[in-house]
């Protein structure tokens, strides 16, 4: 048989709120919309046969009129193509399959013939003869716990490539989920292929005779640590299938951990995360470490300096003064800096909360650097 080529892609999110991204989560938004125009030029460009969207197309099961239209209008260029190319459209966890809800209104369920929705997880494979292809989906159902959508998928003898759609998490031990498979799940399908969704990096978990993939968000979607999105471009029928990424994302998201005790002050700070700032990056900072005794770093003057440097930027400040620096002997008690320091650790001592203790923490610091400034240095 000719071979057939399909593009796999999951976890949109479409009209995600991002609230942690401030004024660009509506930037954000736009690229996201971008993103998937891009995937269907792909699709269009390299003539494939089939689309999967392996579920979280959309961040909710009620996506706004104006989003919904959006996206049908994309659907529509794969199938005004000549020849049509087939889509398959899984509900996630985010657009999960629940009575009344998205994909049972008209606007879905009276879709094109060659968008094929995966709602029901008791169907039959779905059948596409002009690709002698079986398509095997089983949708995420709103509030259940404990499903396990790949253990339902098998291979079909009435089709010579079987493919299957699935939106969980790989069971590994450190992963607690409502929806989760294991690598003996992927073996026992007999699948050519397993479109996988759910994880938003790109992921392998092939096992068996079947080759299985999650590739993650086609744009990054939060912080993180993630490489640029891409889609998966999957060649099958002419022996195993082969798969490959296709960068359709525009930025990457990464994490840095900076020890305060490396520092000598803001300007060390903004130096070291400037060497990691990227325009097309959202760049997450971890401050941890002991800070040295009046050692300021001004959290707002990073943000301030480098607020054009990164898409954005987020702060995480998990240091504390090292309080082991400031013992009685350290300082003389007869002094307003001795005093101060003594009063400002028995308020730390006698925090309620962690949120308390590091207004302390920082007024310590604060404290410190004025008056030891103020008395030339002196203990």
């Amino acid at each position: 048989m000719s071979a057939i080529q399909l593009l796999h892609t999951a976890d949109v999110h479409l009209d995600a709120p991002l609230g942690a991204l401030g004024e660009q989560g509506a930037r954000l938004r736009a690229l996201v919309r971008e993103a998937l125009v891009r995937v269907i030029d792909e699709a269009l460009a390299r003539e494939v046969q089939l689309v999967i969207v392996a579920g979280d197309l959309f961040d909710t099961r009620t996506p706004a009129g104006a989003t919904l239209d959006f996206t049908l209008a994309q659907l529509d260029r794969l199938s005004s193509a000549s020849p049509a190319i087939h889509v398959a459209l899984l509900p996630g966890t985010h657009d999960c399959r629940g009575d009344g809800g998205l994909w049972d209104s008209p606007r879905t369920t009276g879709l094109p013939e060659t968008v094929h929705v995966l709602a029901d997880p008791d169907a039959p494979a779905v059948l596409l003869p002009d690709l002698d292809l079986a398509l095997h989906g089983c949708p995420h159902l709103c509030g259940r716990s404990g499903q396990r959508p790949v253990c339902r998928l098998r291979a079909s003898d009435n089709a010579a490539v079987n493919v299957g759609v699935a939106h969980a998490s790989f069971e590994r031990g450190d992963v607690d989920d409502d929806s989760m498979f294991d690598a003996a799940e992927i073996a026992a399908t007999g699948l050519d292929y397993l479109a996988l969704g759910h994880w938003h990096s790109w992921e392998e978990y092939s096992a068996g005779d079947t080759i299985a993939v999650n590739p993650g968000s086609p744009e990054v979607a939060g912080f993180g640590e993630r490489e640029r999105g891409a889609v998966a471009l999957v060649t099958l029928g002419d022996g195993p299938a082969r798969v490959e990424p296709v960068p359709v994302g525009r930025l990457r998201a990464h994490s840095l951990t900076i020890d305060a005790g490396d520092l000598g002050g803001t300007e060390d700070l903004v130096a070291c995360v400037a060497e990691h700032a990227d325009p097309e990056c959202l760049l997450e900072l971890t401050l941890t470490g002991l800070a040295p005794p009046g050692v300021l770093v001004e959290i707002e003057t990073l943000r301030e300096r480098l607020a054009d440097a990164c898409f954005a930027l987020r702060v995480r400040d998990q240091s504390h003064p090292a309080l082991d620096d400031l013992d009685a002997e350290a300082f003389d008690d007869r002094l307003t800096l001795g005093k101060f320091v003594e009063l400002a650790r028995e308020r730390i001592e006698a925090a309620a909360d962690d949120r308390e203790r590091r207004v302390a923490e920082r007024a310590l610091q604060i404290g410190v650097a004025m008056l030891a400034d103020r008395e030339g240095g002196r203990a």
